[in-house]
């Protein structure tokens, strides 16, 4: 009876192995699909960090030309308040 068991379990233990080896290979071929899949994806990304550097340097630009237009409307209005003061105190 003992030997029986024993010899089930080695039985056992060798499927269990075999079932491991076969997994560690699904996994490394796996593996080598999300390395693929990652590299990928970095590409793109990097492609696509030239596009958000150029919106970016566009918006720079936007930004610095309307604070100049801002900065000219505020001055020419102070000007007009200034005058139309100094109007009113003579």
């Amino acid at each position: 009876m003992a030997d029986t068991l024993l010899v089930i379990l080695y039985i056992a233990l060798i499927v269990f192995v075999i079932a491991l080896i076969v997994l560690c290979i699904k996994l490394i071929g796996t593996l080598t699909r999300v390395d693929y899949l990652v590299e990928n994806i970095t590409r793109k990304a990097e492609s696509l960090d030239s596009v958000f550097e150029t919106i970016d340097n566009i918006t720079n630009s936007v930004n610095s030309i309307s604070d100049r237009v801002l900065g000219a409307v505020l001055g020419f209005t102070k000007k007009l308040i200034g005058k139309k003061k100094g109007e009113k105190d003579e």
